[in-house]
């Protein structure tokens, strides 16, 4: 199934984006990323010109700044700053973002916790329910689902893997690279491969994403960037985000947390779906290791 253009949701929080993705981009588009965290209301209700002025960058990179975020037009990006603004969504704690070496373990323990709580709040906001529901929607009628991720990544495909074999929906997990692209060589038209990567710039993820479309399989991107290579190679994008980074915080923990969320929604609505099959397999896996857990 050949990809269809990559567009934001109406409900996604722009400044959500761009605290996790501020971090890569370029300096020009950076400057506009903080010339917007610094005055989310002013930004909101001002005009590209205006939001180029105070970032000293042309209006033609404000325009590429909303596009590298996933929004059609810098119009859409402002659209998804006002509602971020009247829901009160742009508010961000930021003790999270940096941990240091000489923080005590009660510290360290805060500023992980208040972490995981701004990177949900985040994915809540960015997490578009359509393509959700369209990908539960593959995967119910899929004739099997093939998942794969490198690294922490790939500890969040295989949980999905695990999740979706214990409501009989066929799953299969690649373990490496060549078994990854062997297996998106044998897809075709009714089967689901998901892959996962907060970067959306994996060699070896955009590898079995090239080979998945070309035998027509549905591919769904799990990733932090809508722009990114591989959200371009994707049916479905769900997006996440990965909240601040630092030298003892690495983006892989905040991003593994909001991936874990999205396969958790993921597969309560795939289950909610398939009910009627899931509710007692569920049941049956429950009692198959009760033997195995002490009262």
């Amino acid at each position: 199934m050949a990809p269809s253009p990559t567009t934001r949701p109406d409900r996604a929080d722009a400044f959500a984006l761009v605290r996790t993705q501020s971090v890569t981009m370029p300096t020009s588009m950076r400057a506009i990323a903080d010339r917007m965290l610094d005055d989310p209301h002013a930004t909101a209700n001002g005009s590209a010109a205006e939001l180029a002025a105070r970032a000293a960058v042309s209006a033609a990179t404000v325009s590429r700044f909303a596009r590298h975020l996933g929004f059609a037009s810098y119009a859409e990006l402002q659209r998804s700053m006002t509602r971020a603004v009247e829901r009160g969504i742009h508010e961000h704690a930021e003790i999270h973002a940096g941990v240091h070496v000489d923080d005590d373990v009660a510290t360290v323990i805060a500023k992980v916790t208040e972490d995981v709580r701004a990177v949900m709040t985040d994915t809540r906001a960015a997490l578009d329910p359509a393509a959700l529901a369209s990908t539960a929607d593959a995967i119910e009628h899929a004739r099997r689902v093939v998942l794969y991720g490198v690294g922490a990544s790939g500890l969040v495909a295989r949980d999905l893997h695990l999740k979706l074999e214990r409501i009989g929906i066929a799953s299969s997990i690649a373990d490496d690279p060549h078994n990854a692209l062997t297996l998106a060589s044998v897809v075709g038209s009714e089967d689901v491969v998901i892959l996962v990567s907060h970067s959306g710039t994996t060699t070896e993820v955009l590898e079995v994403a090239r080979q998945a479309a070309a035998q027509d399989a549905t591919v769904v991107a799990i990733t932090g960037h809508a722009n990114a290579p591989l959200a371009k190679q994707a049916v479905r994008v769900l997006l996440g985000v990965a909240g601040a980074e630092s030298d003892l915080r690495p983006a892989a923990m905040g991003s593994r947390m909001s991936q874990l969320a999205i396969v958790d929604a993921l597969f309560v609505v795939v289950a909610q779906r398939t009910d009627a099959r899931s509710r007692p397999l569920l049941a049956r896996s429950r009692d198959a290791v009760r033997t195995h857990h002490r009262n």
